[in-house]
């Protein structure tokens, strides 16, 4: 498999989206069409990289859950999402899961990826919510079934209950049109990245449908 760039295919912010200053122009730069128009800018193919190496169909299925529980590029580098959780606990995490000696084949969806792993995690100590869609969405890579609903967990949490949106999962249909453009998956990298831009970004439309 070709070697990818790390600073390629890490969806998370490049730099502080805070700095996006409004100037003259016929676009409003506060709108929320202004923000997901600039994360598609930035983050459009981002997972389409990240997926050559997590989703990578040369690998084994035990060693597909390897690499995501190991959080680790090809490079070597930890994801940084993993950084505070360190290897001997994302170890600990592995060893149960292939204990579990769960079949490729006995997922319907990515929710039942994402129960399996919410299972192991919620029984590690140091292990959160945001590893937890990490390594879910790792494996979903390798078996081809991605996010239908959105994921919320610590930055997207935060984004989403500046719309007014609360839980852990919740239907695209339930944010503004602009987010659901996006998609599941990069809607909810999308509120972790600009949630401190939503405070004070509301689609107009969406403040009609309220």
């Amino acid at each position: 498999m070709n070697r990818v760039n790390k600073q390629d295919y890490i969806c998370t912010a490049k730099k502080s989206p805070n700095n996006c200053k409004s100037k003259t122009g016929s676009l409003d730069k506060s709108s929320l069409k202004f923000l997901v128009d600039k994360y598609m800018d930035e983050y459009r193919d981002c997972y389409k990289q990240e997926d050559q190496w997590w989703g990578d169909k040369t690998l084994s299925w035990e060693k597909a859950i390897e690499t995501a529980w190991k959080s680790r590029f090809a490079n070597g580098k930890m994801h940084p999402h993993q950084y505070r959780v360190g290897e001997k606990k994302l170890d600990k995490g592995l060893q149960v899961c292939l204990r579990h000696n769960r079949k490729c084949d006995s997922f319907n969806d990515f929710h039942d990826i994402y129960c399996w792993i919410e299972s192991i995690c919620k029984n590690t100590d140091g292990i959160g919510s945001l590893t937890t869609y990490d390594i879910a969405r790792r494996l979903g890579a390798w078996l081809g079934k991605q996010p239908e609903i959105v994921y919320l967990h610590a930055g997207s949490m935060k984004g989403a209950k500046k719309l007014g949106i609360k839980g852990e999962t919740v239907s695209l249909n339930d944010f503004p049109p602009e987010i659901q453009e996006l998609g599941a998956t990069h809607a909810e990298n999308f509120l972790c990245i600009y949630k401190e831009r939503l405070s004070v970004v509301i689609s107009d439309s969406y403040v009609n449908r309220c």
